[in-house]
């Protein structure tokens, strides 16, 4: 029998966290992913390793007698991999967010390369993360290079790897919700809410530079403490339509419609690192992340249904 690492990894994470939604987030994983993997386990191992309930996940008899093999196997190797030379930190990425199109990213790479292992950090904005960057206590950041208030060093490299479509999120109760998309034109006269508007300054220069271009003024009246409070209020009080990423995850049980503008507006992700003597870890995570936004199409522009500020796409040849 061939046990798949992958799968072994999945289930010690989930063994110490004992919980499905911690250990997929930990391994950039979907649920449904995390859950696959387990269950590919257990089949190998004919066994059944978890008991889960609507509140706990516990080990059964089988997964306690499973996980010592398990922490030994992986441990193995861990130490393989380090002995032919390879990183033996993982990479170190500030994501921003990790509510955001990143984490999206990572979860779509981990899928493909599921020992990829990354230390995550969250800085609030990439203009924060330019000086841990210079200094080399992180390897990568996500986020939109234009904007930042500062010129991007000349030690600093980078490239677009994501152009994350913003979409529409509206009450069912609101008069364009039955549309198939939400026209900029149709919402002038009301604007976008966006309540104690804020964020990293690529993030308000991007929606000021939108705001402009597309003729539809910014509603940023009322108070917001997070986005599900921003959310909830466009649920249940007056009927407006805010925003957000098209890969954020949204709560289902606020049952709001997302639907895409027309025009789509495009928010350019680009990775950014250090050009010195980049680690092979990081020229395999570069690699990997133009591969899968080729192939994905990622990084994909019509210019006819789409907008984006001029510098961010048209000007800006660079992607992975």
């Amino acid at each position: 029998m061939d046990l798949d690492l992958a799968q072994v990894r999945a289930f010690l994470v989930t063994a110490d966290h004992r919980h499905f939604s911690r250990a997929a987030e930990q391994l950039f994983l979907t649920q449904q992913a995390l859950s696959k993997r387990i269950r590919k386990l257990e089949d190998a191992l004919s066994v059944q390793l978890f008991l889960r309930t609507n509140r706990a996940v516990e080990l059964t008899e089988d997964g306690e007698r499973f996980l010592p093999h398990a922490r030994e196997l992986i441990r193995v190797a861990d130490a393989a991999t380090a002995a032919m030379g390879a990183d033996e930190q993982p990479l170190r990425v500030d994501l921003i967010d990790n509510r955001l199109s990143p984490m999206f990213m990572l979860r779509r790479l981990a899928e493909r390369v599921p020992e990829l292992r990354v230390e995550r950090s969250s800085r609030r904005g990439l203009a924060p993360a330019l000086d841990p960057l210079l200094l080399g206590e992180i390897d990568l950041a996500f986020g939109r290079v234009h904007d930042l208030g500062r010129e991007l060093p000349d030690a600093l490299d980078h490239r677009v790897v994501r152009l994350e479509p913003l979409v529409a999120l509206l009450p069912p109760e609101h008069p364009l919700a039955d549309a198939d998309t939400v026209r900029m034109a149709d919402l002038r006269p009301e604007g976008i809410w966006l309540p104690s508007l804020g964020g990293p300054v690529e993030w308000l220069s991007y929606l000021r530079r939108m705001s402009e271009s597309l003729d539809v003024p910014l509603d940023d009246s009322g108070v917001s403490y997070d986005l599900r409070h921003t959310l909830e209020q466009t649920r249940y009080g007056k009927p407006r339509v805010t925003l957000a990423g098209a890969d954020m995850e949204l709560s289902a049980d606020l049952n709001l419609r997302v639907l895409p503008f027309e025009p789509s507006p495009l928010f350019a992700w680009s990775v950014v690192w250090r050009k010195e003597k980049p680690r092979p870890a990081l020229r395999r995570f570069l690699a990997l992340a133009g591969q899968v936004s080729r192939e994905e199409g990622w990084c994909d522009y019509d210019p006819a249904r789409c907008w984006a500020p001029e510098g961010d796409v048209l000007g800006n040849p660079k992607a992975l």
